[in-house]
């Protein structure tokens, strides 16, 4: 059953009840009014008859009767007790009916009651004839017709009956065409939703021409929870694509270290399986180099493939949501510890260290171990690239955040490869294609500043040098305190 014809339904119970209630009403007033309108009449005509009982000598009753009753409506029978003798009123006798009459009896009083002449309905007045002793002598039975008011009563209710019934029609109809017209802003936002159920394109929306009532309320919510999915559903595809290149990546790189790895190895069973099957073959000097030469290669190999092993380790620690170990440390114990390492960095260039006695007393909320790394990856990449001039290390404050610098004066990059920086795997073009390295150093940058609550600020230009500015939240502490 559809919620149109339910609401229909629950509709009509409530109108037939109203009708119900209302024709019974109206029916039970109108038939008390005529009720007592006939019996007003009755009384009317009943005080208007004079009835004047006595005894004569030989206790016999008389009963005089004044005015006559004209009223052919109006039946009037006296009955005497007495003497056994009923009289009749003129329409009475010329019709030949004789009404009942009840027995004599010390309990009896005055009531109506209804009765049938020939199939014609009457309400009938008993009264009581009374001599001064109140012992009863004679009945007076004062009757009208009432045809013409139990018609009209038979026709109210059949009045009643047909205008209910029809209203109930009617009002089935105009519920059927009302719900229709209320519930075709439902319909539209059914079909919108098998619409966009049944295509791939979460970026269509629930027409809204409805005002704010419940299914105003409901398109509002459906169309939020559709921007909710589509934004959920692009997260998952950018998501997919990122895991997808980062698989083709890591195993486009895993397989140069591999393909060298399996040739030297190669190289070398096919040499040392070549002179133990000949005894006599004497080892020459150039087998030897050959064999440590690969040898060395397969060792630089392992050693790179346990570099990118280490790198994705760290970038799938922070896709799983890994939590550091963060507590308070100074900031330049972490930047002195790096200055020491880089002294240590294979390069070409000058290495400078500039104000960082400015961060003595500056403390930060953070993880020793991968601030450090942050900071070597940086300084690494600095040496990578510059050929000429000289790496910079140099510190400062600004907002409450402290900030480590490092630049350089190396190859720099386009605005272009700036926007891509942070891609895992990408390297900005051919020149940086030859130095050695995976392009997953600045992703793992990226992934510990954002776990710190800071921020990378990078410039650079072509040919002249590249700045990053490393920004971490700082707490500062009064010395003199």
């Amino acid at each position: 059953m559809t919620i149109r014809l339910r609401i229909t339904l629950w509709y009509m119970c409530l109108i037939t009840l109203i009708l119900i209630i209302f024709s019974t009403a109206l029916y039970s007033y109108v038939r008390y009014k005529t009720n007592q309108d006939i019996e007003s009449t009755i009384n009317n005509t009943a005080m208007g008859i004079h009835i004047a009982p006595s005894l004569d000598f030989w206790n016999n009753l008389h009963i005089s009767i004044s005015p006559s009753i004209a009223n052919n409506q109006v039946i009037i029978q006296v009955v005497d007790y007495i003497n056994q003798q009923v009289r009749y009123s003129r329409n009475l006798v010329e019709a030949g009916i004789r009404l009942q009459y009840p027995e004599p009896r010390l309990d009896l009083k005055e009531n109506y009651s209804k009765i049938r002449i020939n199939g014609d309905p009457f309400t009938l007045l008993n009264i009581p004839i009374l001599l001064d002793d109140h012992s009863l002598v004679g009945l007076l039975q004062v009757g009208i017709y009432t045809g013409k008011e139990a018609k009209i009563l038979q026709n109210l209710q059949c009045i009643l009956v047909l205008s209910s019934i029809t209203v109930l029609a009617i009002a089935f109809l105009l519920g059927l065409l009302v719900t229709k017209r209320a519930l075709i802003p439902l319909h539209n936002v059914i079909h919108a939703s098998k619409r966009i159920e049944s295509g791939d394109d979460l970026k269509k929306r629930i027409p809204r021409d409805v005002p704010n009532d419940e299914i105003g309320l409901l398109t509002d919510t459906l169309n939020s929870m559709l921007v909710r999915l589509q934004k959920a559903y692009q997260d998952l595809n950018e998501a997919y694509d990122v895991q997808r290149r980062f698989v083709a990546d890591a195993s486009h790189e895993l397989r140069t270290p591999l393909t060298t790895i399996r040739g030297n190895g190669d190289l070398l069973q096919k040499l040392w399986s070549t002179i133990a099957s000949n005894p006599n073959h004497h080892l020459e000097p150039h087998h030897m180099d050959l064999s440590l030469e690969a040898i060395y290669d397969m060792n630089s190999e392992a050693e790179r493939m346990t570099r990118l092993i280490n790198d994705l380790l760290t970038l799938a620690r922070g896709d799983s949501g890994i939590v550091m170990d963060k507590k308070t440390l100074s900031i330049y114990s972490v930047v002195t510890e790096i200055v020491r390492k880089a002294n240590l960095l294979p390069r070409t260039v000058d290495w400078r260290v500039e104000n960082i006695d400015d961060l003595i007393p500056v403390q930060i909320h953070g993880d020793s171990d991968y601030l450090q790394q942050l900071l070597l990856i940086l300084i690494d990449n600095a040496f990578k690239y510059t050929s000429s001039g000289c790496v910079e290390i140099s510190s400062l404050q600004k907002d409450g955040n402290v900030g480590i610098r490092i630049s350089d004066t190396g190859i720099g990059m386009n605005s272009d490869e700036l926007s891509r920086i942070y891609e895992r795997f990408y390297r900005a073009d051919i020149s940086r294609g030859k130095t050695p390295g995976y392009g997953l150093g600045l992703s793992i940058a990226k992934w510990i500043i954002v776990e710190h609550g800071g921020s990378i600020e990078v410039s650079s230009k072509e040919n002249e040098g590249t700045t990053f500015i490393v920004w971490l939240p700082m707490i500062i502490i009064n010395i003199s305190s």
